[in-house]
Formats: C-alpha cells, structure tokens, sequence
C-alpha cells in the first residue's frame, strides 16, 4: 500500500514522495548495499527446486514420453531453467556488486555527498545506446543535479544540471499485447532525452518491476523539485567529450 514517507538527505533536507515500501530505497539514499545472504538464501531455493524438477522429470521420463498433455516436458524445461537460474545469478550478483563497489568509492572520493543513488542496467532489452563508451551504471542525485558514473572512470562520464531538465516520465513498452513501465525518460532541454532502466538495490544485476520505477520516478520528481528550485543559475548538460 502506497504511504507518505519522507526522504531526510544528509544535510537535513526533505523530499516527501508517496511510495509503497521503505527500506530498499532508504539505501538508495545512503548508498547502501543489502546483504546478500536473502538473496543468495532465495537462489539456493530456486536452484534445489530446479534440481527437484529434473530429477523427477528423469525417474518419470516414460510417463513422461506417454503423457496426454498438451506440453509434456514443460515441467523438465522448466526445472532446467530454474536450476540453470540460480548459479547464473549468483555469479552476475557478485559481478555486479564488485562493480557497485568500486563505483561507490569513486563516488566517495570525488567528495561529494549524494541525497540519491540510482543503479541502472548498463545494457538490456529496454535501455538506448544514449551514452558512449563506458556507458554509466549508477547515477547520483545532489544540489548540482544528475551525475552518470562507470566503474571505469575516476570522474562521472555525464552530468547534467537541474536548469536543462525539463521532465522526468514513465518509460514503457509493449510486452505480450500490454503497456509496462520498463524504464524512466529523462527529458532535457539541450540534449534531448534519453531512458534510465533502474535496478532496486546497489550490487543486483537485473531490472526492476514496474512498482519500483514508478516509485523511482516519483522520488526523482521530488528531488527535482525541491533541488531544483534552489539552483539559482544551472549550466547545461555536457557529455565527458565536451569536457
């Protein structure tokens, strides 16, 4: 269920957004990694569930092969890909949180003091080739405005001030015959747009749902208003060859 929640940064500034949940963007806040063990716990499951599935596929694979079904071996493919899951994402989880990390010092030692961090898919079904080589893989939020890192890069490889956005929107696309928020368009005055694929939480390798980036996008509105109308003067987007 959708709450008031507010949004405290650092310097004791508010942002009060409605969204539905706390504690996942809390961190995104702090730049915070969750534990990982919940996941890894939730992996092992699906992975064992997975192995389950094709150990009875293989001891009923007669009845299998006699079976009246409509799709018989959906279950064997299935358990295949569930046991086939887990590992896979083990190991991406751990990839990315190395690089989530190495991000996040960089952050640290540039001095500023992000009000929001926000982790995007590099490259995925949704997401543009707006960005050169190295493309960003995290974002922060401060008083200045949008900053695009890379673990590659000692310094952000975009940043764009408050005075050239001019909206943030939903970003959607059609899966399976339905509109489904899958990312959210960032509109500028001077460079035009360009679409940001959020992942929940610092060192997780995949997407997030539709809930959360729309919760995403509400949190950014308000950080653009409130941050936003305390730049007096901004200077405009540039990308790191302009620099």
């Amino acid at each position: 269920m959708s709450r008031s929640r507010t949004i405290r940064g650092r310097d004791g500034q508010d942002g009060t957004v409605e969204y539905s949940g706390e504690r996942w963007v809390q961190r995104l806040r702090d730049g915070e990694m969750p534990k990982r063990w919940p996941f890894l716990l939730g992996l092992a499951i699906v992975t064992v569930a997975g192995g389950t599935g094709v150990v009875f596929s293989i001891t009923h694979l007669d009845a299998l092969l006699h079976s009246d079904a409509r799709r018989p071996f959906a279950l064997p493919l299935f358990s295949v890909i569930l046991l086939v899951l887990g590992p896979v994402a083990a190991v991406l989880s751990r990839m990315r949180g190395r690089s989530d990390r190495r991000i996040l010092a960089r952050i640290r030692r540039h001095g500023t003091t992000p009000r929001f961090h926000l982790p995007v898919v590099r490259r995925g079904e949704y997401t543009l080739d707006d960005f050169p080589e190295p493309r960003p893989e995290m974002w922060t939020v401060d008083a200045a405005g949008l900053h695009a890192w890379s673990p590659e890069r000692e310094t952000p490889v975009f940043d764009l001030a408050w005075s050239a956005v001019h909206s943030v929107e939903l970003a959607s696309a059609e899966v399976r015959g339905q509109r489904v928020d899958t990312g959210i368009w960032i509109i500028t005055e001077d460079v035009g747009r360009f679409t940001v694929q959020p992942r929940p939480a610092i060192g997780r390798p995949f997407g997030a749902s539709a809930t959360k980036i729309h919760i995403v996008m509400q949190v950014l509105r308000s950080l653009r208003r409130e941050l936003g109308s305390q730049q007096d003067a901004g200077r405009p987007g540039r990308t790191r060859t302009e620099r």
